[in-house]
């Protein structure tokens, strides 16, 4: 069975009349989540809010249910569990985290020069947003019972944000070099198991506390919103007459499925399969444009 592709987002002609064809679209992008399940984004706003409100009472006393989930995590700890956590903590920290972004800057440099510089921007300002955030709130970690030594204060997780802001970025740097879907899946599936791990191990490790993790992870969807919001609206602007265009994606060659327009949807009118643009698109007018 072969492989399916990642297809460009502009559409190709199709039939006498030329009406562009819909293409099969990107596989996955936060606008597509945002618009199917708009609720992920305000829950992701209040998530942190509320933890990080009841946080800040009495050392975060409010929050009941973080000390018997950390007891539990110790009273099950054995040394290779601990070995495993010990191991995948590690890839949320700075030994790691930079030069991976630093990695993934540089492989996307040529073919993005946009993104590369977004990947440099989230990893340089994440240790500053860490901070202020720490200070802010002031909780206390765990008591007793570290496999590590943590400093600072607890809320957010530093590694988690840390892995958020580097990890995350795998799929969009894959997509630029790769048609294949399953490629881009698998760089999906690493970049989220090591978020998801990381996270699992700081409240293993006893050095963070389940609250402050799940924030941590609803603060790292609303960046990569953010992110992918920004970069869209950037290119869109760079498109705008009398401006050249920003080299945000690819001319050529593979698309970023982290960072693309929802795929258009067909509509079949007889045998010729229809897309929802409007001739004011730009896509739509540069496929139904006559040869010269």
């Amino acid at each position: 069975m072969t492989d399916r592709t990642i297809a460009s987002p502009i559409a190709s002609t199709a039939s006498i009349d030329r009406t562009p064809v819909a293409t099969t679209g990107t596989p996955l992008t936060f606008r597509t989540v945002r618009q199917r399940w708009p609720l992920l984004i305000l829950l992701a706003v209040t998530v942190p809010l509320v933890l990080g409100a009841l946080a800040m009472i009495d050392g975060g006393r409010l929050l009941f249910w973080d000390a018997p989930l950390t007891a539990a995590a110790v009273d099950h700890r054995s040394t290779a569990i601990d070995n495993l956590s010990l191991a995948v903590s590690r890839l949320g920290a700075w030994p790691v985290v930079y030069p991976l972004g630093a990695a993934l800057a540089l492989a996307t440099a040529r073919r993005s020069p946009r993104l590369a510089w977004v990947i440099v921007a989230t990893v340089a300002a994440r240790p500053a947003v860490e901070w202020l955030l720490k200070e802010i709130v002031e909780r206390p970690r765990p008591d007793g019972a570290r496999l590590v030594a943590g400093t600072g204060f607890s809320f957010p997780a530093g590694h988690v944000l840390a892995a958020i802001a580097t990890w995350a970025f795998l799929p969009a740097v894959v997509a630029l070099y790769t048609h294949r879907r399953s490629l881009w899946w698998a760089s999906v599936g690493v970049a989220g198991s090591v978020v998801a791990l990381v996270a699992w191990s700081r409240v293993w490790l006893g050095v963070h506390w389940t609250s402050d993790v799940v924030a941590s992870l609803a603060l790292g969807y609303l960046a990569l919103n953010a992110v992918e919001a920004w970069l869209h609206r950037s290119a869109s602007d760079n498109r705008s007459p009398g401006r050249r265009r920003a080299k945000l994606l690819p001319e050529e060659g593979p698309v970023i499925p982290a960072f693309q327009p929802i795929p258009d949807r067909p509509i079949r009118h007889g045998s010729v399969v229809r897309t929802n643009r409007t001739k004011a698109d730009p896509a739509y007018q540069a496929s139904s444009s006559p040869d010269p």
